[in-house]
């Protein structure tokens, strides 16, 4: 049985046989050593399948560029490649965490926290403009419920009143504050 390092040896005696073919070595290269870096590229990076076979792409790139070393290395060619793979996954890794995160102009309506102070004002305006329309006890009612979160029957006993004048002046309230949003151009969907 040969050994890698023995194979290796022959693949690359080979190659400088044939004359400084570059392609050629790095043909060979791709042939015997592809499916196992990939598969260490894949464990190295196992949720970016693509990027795997893009560090696999600039490892033969490398190999080819430095066709002239390799002919002369002491050293496996697989322990080569998997030393510049590692380094690869590892300067890239370095380089997306340097760079800072790049956002679009469509992207700004999706952040948090980007909700513009003119609206905030305007949509603040329209709510007291409805709610200046109810009447005092439906405001409370609509305060109670909605704003304090309470039950009806925690309502009810902050108010004093049966529970059913607090259903009642809750169904009045909103139809009438939704109403008043309407007037207001404010409609359901938003």
């Amino acid at each position: 049985m040969v050994s890698q390092s023995e194979y290796d040896a022959a693949v690359v005696d080979q190659s400088s046989r044939r004359g400084p073919r570059p392609a050629d070595f790095v043909t060979a290269l791709y042939a015997e050593h592809h499916a196992v870096l990939l598969r260490f590229v894949r464990r190295l990076l196992p949720r970016d399948p693509h990027r795997a076979e893009d560090v696999v792409q600039e490892c033969f790139l490398r190999a080819w560029r430095h066709e002239h070393v390799l002919r002369r290395t002491r050293g496996t060619v697989r322990s080569w490649l998997f030393t510049v793979a590692r380094n690869v996954v590892i300067d890239w890794a370095r380089r997306d965490n340097a760079r800072p995160v790049e956002f679009g102009d469509e992207d700004f309506d999706r952040l948090p926290g980007a909700v513009d102070p003119a609206d905030e004002v305007l949509r603040r305006r329209v709510v007291e403009q409805g709610l200046a329309r109810l009447t005092p006890a439906q405001r409370q009612v609509l305060r109670q419920v909605y704003h304090l979160d309470r039950t009806r029957r925690r309502a009810a006993v902050a108010l004093g009143v049966p529970v059913g004048t607090v259903k009642s002046r809750l169904h009045h309230a909103v139809i009438a504050f939704t109403e008043a949003l309407a007037g207001c151009g404010v409609t359901a969907g938003g």
